[in-house]
């Protein structure tokens, strides 16, 4: 039977154009230098991202567009002011890139040439320096209300035993003093400076013997311990001081203790007839001035003229009109009420 079809040679070495070519032989197909880099890039991004993740490439940043001197144009609501303020601006911003933080602390020049911080912010207070004041102002408020409870015996081998209390207690006096709006032993001084030179003044209780460096007279400074050489360290119930020979006597402050009256009577004794008597002490310490008052006329003096006018202290002035002994004497004793320091 013929064949409808004719048979046809195949040829294995043909690679022509046929699309049904049976030759299985790849040939590279040729890529532009260009295109392979990208390829290359690909890859390489594809390897080094975590495998299952997608990356995504960071998009291009974009730069606010600042028009410059030559392109920036009045336009025909603006004036030319504005045109240099909008101009000005654009230089302070460029100038403010180049400076620190704005939120540190600048220093500002004072007038006085002096440089001053520009903050609100408080620097931090020392701890350490804050509870040393706090004991300090608590140990002087205890040794006060000793000296206010115990009698000048008792009070002078309170300081002999421990002399670092005494020191602890005048500190702590300079730091009332300062809070009060005058100083008393400042216008007994002033008192003072008017009578003659002559004059041979006693400083009960004087402290750091200030009254002594303050006037012309001779000053013999007495207290329970000796602050420096011109202080004469002794109980003041009982001093060194020869009978007769005062001219004045002063209690700055130092009417302390349950034996006032030993005070007063050794104050008698060392006092010329005629001398006079100078007391300040602290308004709050009286119940009764006129009691107080008689206590000290029973002691040989004399109220000359007192001064309640003041709101912090009381000052009275006294004469000595004659010599009590103290053996016969038969007063009772008495005493002031304690002045408490509050806490500072």
């Amino acid at each position: 039977m013929d064949k409808i079809f004719t048979e046809h040679e195949w040829d294995d070495d043909d690679a022509g154009g046929d699309a049904f070519a049976t030759n299985l032989s790849f040939v590279k197909k040729k890529v532009p230098k260009k295109d392979r880099k990208k390829q290359k890039k690909t890859v390489e991004s594809e390897e080094s991202s975590e495998p299952g993740r997608f990356v995504r490439a960071p998009a291009p940043e974009e730069k606010p567009e600042v028009p410059s001197k030559k392109s920036r144009k009045r336009t025909a609501t603006e004036s030319t002011h504005d045109l240099h303020n909008a101009n000005q601006n654009d230089k302070l911003k460029k100038s403010k890139e180049g400076q620190p933080n704005q939120a540190e602390p600048q220093k500002v020049p004072n007038k006085n040439g002096t440089s001053k911080q520009n903050s609100s912010v408080e620097p931090p207070t020392d701890f350490r320096s804050k509870l040393v004041e706090s004991l300090k102002g608590s140990r002087f408020r205890f040794l006060n209300e000793q000296l206010y409870k115990t009698t000048g015996e008792e009070a002078k081998k309170l300081f002999q035993q421990d002399p670092a209390a005494f020191q602890a207690y005048h500190e702590g006096y300079r730091h009332q003093i300062v809070q009060w709006s005058m100083n008393p032993l400042d216008r007994i001084v002033k008192s003072i400076k008017k009578l003659p030179e002559n004059y041979i003044v006693a400083d009960f209780g004087c402290g750091e013997a200030r009254l002594a460096e303050s006037v012309p007279h001779k000053v013999y400074s007495l207290d329970l311990v000796a602050a420096n050489s011109s202080v004469i360290a002794c109980d003041m119930a009982k001093t060194p001081l020869e009978t007769n020979s005062i001219n004045v006597v002063v209690f700055c402050l130092s009417l302390m203790g349950t034996n006032l009256r030993d005070f007063l009577l050794e104050a008698n004794r060392i006092m010329k007839n005629g001398a006079l008597l100078k007391i300040a002490e602290v308004s709050s310490r009286f119940d009764d001035v006129k009691e107080f008052v008689d206590n000290v006329q029973k002691c040989g003096f004399l109220l000359e003229n007192k001064d309640l006018n003041h709101k912090l202290f009381y000052f009275f002035h006294f004469k000595k009109v004659r010599t009590v002994d103290k053996s016969s004497f038969k007063g009772k004793h008495f005493s002031l009420k304690p002045c408490l320091y509050k806490k500072r």
